[in-house]
């Protein structure tokens, strides 16, 4: 199960506009010769809509790294001929707010895993962090919007304590920034029903690059109606000591880590929370799944997909997979693939399962990364918001 070289995008990426074949283009951390000559015949053409560029990288938290790459490789100067991208500034302080505003969120969570620490919680970091410090081996370079940890439902009481005591409250912001307003009853009850974590702990950041801190507690890397469970505990029990955010604390160990992020993938690319949010598909989650398997050798792989097989999981682990692979063919071996389908692959153009209004896209999957109306007719009548 050995991982292949990089190959060019999938041949049906070239029916998409210019601006969105740019994004797929800038979507990885280093850019060879090739993608680079790409990038700029792409940059150059007349018909390319920037402000559809600029939304897109926005959607799919792709500005911080795309102006890094402006830097890095003075995208925004005429080359060859060829015009650069314009207001690269734009791009540019992205990148450079999203460094400032990791840095805070940074001070913090490290802070919130020393307390939970001493406060003997057994915790580990999910997402996040782990990965900008991690497999993007630079903060400044992924969109962070909280904390994601991994807590054992019998210390919930303990962790809850401990942030209370940091100032944080179940709820969310208020409109004028300044106090966390509980969330309402019915939010409340959806979030016990339908979902594996406690309900958001946020606190305001009173800073405009940070209008709230953000800390989400999880029991289980499965939805509740998934019918896979892999309890906190379980995960906790393997998971391996990490420095984030300047402090000791503890990560899911590699096998777990994958896995998660598979999880976590598919229910949000078949939500209806999600969708109607306009959240449920971005390349950034895929890049992430492609970074972490891309570190997967053969051994590695075989033991992956033992442990999914042991949880049930094979359908969750290939939507996610299977999708990542479309978009990076590089990160994912075909055996993995091979070993991991279901017999029936007619669920990987379904959404809402989970919310028992199960639906089919009638778009393909390149077409609805880039589609903003793909949320349009999806219904989420039972799906409150605050």
């Amino acid at each position: 199960m050995t991982n292949t070289p990089e190959q060019s995008p999938p041949a049906s990426s070239t029916q998409l506009p210019p601006h969105a074949r740019l994004l797929l283009a800038l979507a990885r951390l280093r850019l060879d010769s090739v993608r680079l000559r790409e990038v700029r015949r792409l940059a150059a053409c007349e018909d390319l809509d920037w402000g559809a560029f600029l939304d897109a990288a926005a959607r799919h938290k792709l500005l911080p790294l795309v102006g890094r790459h402006v830097f890095t490789y003075r995208l925004d100067r005429t080359a060859a001929g060829q015009k650069g991208f314009p207001y690269g500034w734009v791009f540019t302080t992205a990148h450079l707010g999203n460094r400032q505003r990791n840095q805070a969120l940074a001070d913090e969570f490290g802070r919130v895993f020393r307390e939970l620490a001493e406060a003997g919680v057994r915790h580990a970091v999910r997402k996040g962090f782990s990965l900008a410090e991690g497999e993007y081996g630079d903060p400044s370079l992924r969109r962070i919007n909280d904390v994601d940890l991994l807590v054992d439902r019998d210390d919930v009481s303990r962790a809850h304590e401990v942030l209370e005591r940091l100032g944080y409250a179940q709820g969310s912001l208020a409109e004028d920034g300044e106090r966390i307003e509980p969330f309402s009853r019915k939010t409340q009850i959806f979030w016990r029903v339908n979902l594996s974590n406690q309900l958001p702990y946020l606190k305001p950041g009173f800073r405009p690059d940070v209008p709230e801190f953000n800390v989400d507690l999880c029991h289980d890397i499965f939805q509740k109606k998934s019918a896979v469970s892999a309890p906190a505990a379980e995960l906790l029990d393997r998971a391996v000591p990490a420095v984030l955010c300047g402090a000791d604390t503890w990560v899911p160990d590699p096998l777990d880590r994958i896995l998660d992020l598979c999880s976590h993938l598919h229910k949000e690319a078949t939500s209806l929370r999600f969708i109607e949010d306009s959240v449920d598909l971005q390349i950034s989650k895929f890049l992430d799944l492609a970074l972490v398997a891309r570190t997967f050798d053969e051994p590695a792989w075989t033991a992956f997909v033992t442990r999914v097989r042991d949880y049930g999981a094979e359908a969750i682990a290939y939507y996610s997979l299977h999708f990542t692979a479309e978009l990076y063919p590089d990160a994912v071996p075909a055996a993995v693939l091979d070993a991991l389908r279901p017999a029936d692959t007619g669920y990987l153009e379904h959404y809402g399962t989970l919310d028992g209004q199960l639906a089919r896209w009638p778009l393909t999957f390149l077409e609805r990364l880039f589609d903003t109306g793909r949320k349009d007719g999806s219904g989420r009548s039972n799906v409150p918001h605050d």
